[in-house]
């Protein structure tokens, strides 16, 4: 197994809950959930620990980064810096096929859970929910921007393992990203921006009750 394909694996773990944030692993307990040898997972867990997902404590073991107030604030924080910025971007007028792309999807996902929802589904609705996310970013066309995003996406990811989505409240988020994808395609950049903001409230206010 690739260097690549171990970190992936690890960050899978973290982010699907089986890694509980504030739990103490060894270094052979992670290898072992990789099915690799120590010494190759070792690479993988410093990167991790780079991006604070986890913390090598010596003589105690690996902590999974605990989900603390400050860790929702300071990731919240840089995602509000980057995106509000960048959705004006995404509202200029330079990316209309691509909003019309994302409201349409989102707006099927959002009438599909309004009817009926299933497990699938929901999982739907985050891959919709990310999507916007990732799209304010990229169409900046900034690889370096887009490297830390990701970064902190996976900060986020984690803040959310506790979080479960119900059907209200993908519903609920769905709405908002319609707003801010109805602006983007009206080309109104403030509006939009102003959405996206109310939005990630939210969000954040969600994350920090646990919710």
């Amino acid at each position: 197994m690739s260097k690549v394909a171990v970190y992936q694996q690890f960050r899978e773990r973290l982010m699907s809950g089986e890694l509980l944030p504030g739990q103490f692993v060894t270094q052979k307990e992670l290898a072992e959930l990789a099915g690799v040898p120590v010494a190759t997972a070792r690479e993988a867990i410093q990167k991790l620990e780079h991006e604070s997902l986890l913390k090598i404590h010596p003589q105690r073991g690996i902590q999974i980064t605990d989900v603390t107030t400050k860790f929702i604030r300071e990731a919240f924080g840089v995602r509000m810096v980057m995106e509000l910025s960048a959705v004006r971007n995404l509202a200029s007028g330079e990316h209309v096929d691509a909003v019309r792309q994302l409201l349409s999807d989102t707006r099927k996902v959002l009438e599909q859970a309004r009817e009926s929802a299933s497990d699938s589904l929901l999982e739907k609705a985050v891959e919709v929910d990310w999507e916007m996310h990732d799209q304010i970013i990229d169409r900046m066309g900034n690889d370096l921007l887009s490297e830390i995003y990701r970064v902190n996406a996976a900060r986020l990811r984690l803040i959310k393992v506790n979080n479960r989505l119900s059907t209200d409240r993908a519903i609920r988020a769905l709405e908002e990203h319609v707003t801010v994808l109805e602006h983007c395609e009206r080309g109104e950049p403030e509006e939009a921006s102003r959405a996206l903001e109310k939005h990630l409230l939210i969000a954040m206010d969600r994350a920090l009750q646990g919710k």
